[in-house]
């Protein structure tokens, strides 16, 4: 199993690039004050985030009875940050799309922190025989800074000083993004062809168990905190959609073993199941609002 793919290394980072700047040219810096003016729903998704999903997939190994790598990988894939694509996921649904680009440079930027934390406490739980995981902060917050937060203040900047030419690309932004989408699918079924099998059979049933269980109780808990459903919305998807790329780097370059990838391949092949189930619910909820209102 290995990342060096130009697939995954080349034409994943330069999509989601376009991606992250096709959002921001539907941004504003009103956006942006909208959501500091509501900082409960920033603060609930962080938390949930940073916390409920790590705690959740340590009760499903727990639960389920795993061992080893097995649990590990699963804790490891929930203590990561959101993948970009939950902002996209986020817009599709009609989401608040500002607050899950701010959840995800936030849950991205803490990671460094709490991912060696609840990483450590499995291996402690669950031995592997591995020593303590080390995050580098500054190329995380780098590669944060030039995959996800650049590209959207780009598309801002081109909003505020060229609003045509933004509409233009945001009218264009639904096809393209469900095209990039499909793309990464493929793309990361392909290149661990070998392996996703192997994963669904071993890790499928506890991956999808703690993603059903993140995104439930997220939606739950910011139902129960009054957040508009807009809101609820970018924070259930911002718990359900796990950042691979980190997962694998952890997993192959930090710990050398890719045992540990196994929960990680089943999350991100399973976890697109709940995010368009949001997305199908999501839109179908607005249509009938529309159309009562109307």
């Amino acid at each position: 199993m290995t990342l060096h793919n130009p697939i995954t290394q080349v034409f994943l980072p330069v999509a989601v690039v376009l991606v992250m700047f096709a959002l921001g040219t539907t941004l504003t810096t009103a956006d942006l004050r909208r959501v500091l003016r509501r900082p409960r729903a920033f603060f609930l998704g962080l938390l949930a985030h940073a916390l409920l999903l790590p705690l959740i997939a340590f009760a499903v190994a727990f639960g389920l009875g795993l061992h080893g790598a097995l649990a590990v990988g699963l804790i490891l894939i929930a203590s990561c940050p959101a993948n970009a694509s939950a902002n996209l996921f986020t817009h599709l649904a009609r989401g608040d799309t500002m607050l899950s680009i701010c959840l995800t440079a936030a849950a991205t930027l803490t990671s460094v922190l709490t991912v060696p934390f609840f990483v450590n406490a499995a291996l402690r739980l669950f031995p592997s025989g591995h020593a303590a995981v080390h995050l580098p902060v500054l190329a995380s917050a780098l590669g944060l800074f030039l995959v996800s937060t650049l590209p959207v203040l780009a598309g801002m900047w081109l909003r505020q000083r060229r609003p045509d030419a933004a509409r233009a690309v945001e009218a264009r932004m639904g096809a393209f993004g469900l095209a990039v989408i499909a793309a990464v699918i493929a793309a990361a079924v392909w290149s661990e062809k070998d392996n996703v099998l192997p994963a669904l059979a071993r890790a499928g049933g506890p991956a999808l168990l703690t993603n059903v269980l993140s995104v439930s109780l997220a939606w739950g808990a910011s139902a129960l905190l009054g957040l508009h459903r807009r809101e609820r919305i970018a924070v259930g998807l911002e718990c359900g959609l796990q950042n691979f790329a980190m997962a694998a780097f952890i997993a192959l370059t930090l710990l050398a073993d890719a045992s540990l990838l196994l929960p990680a391949i089943a999350y991100g092949l399973t976890m697109w199941l709940s995010a368009g189930l949001v997305v199908l619910l999501a839109r179908r909820a607005t249509a009938a609002t529309d159309t009562m209102a109307a």
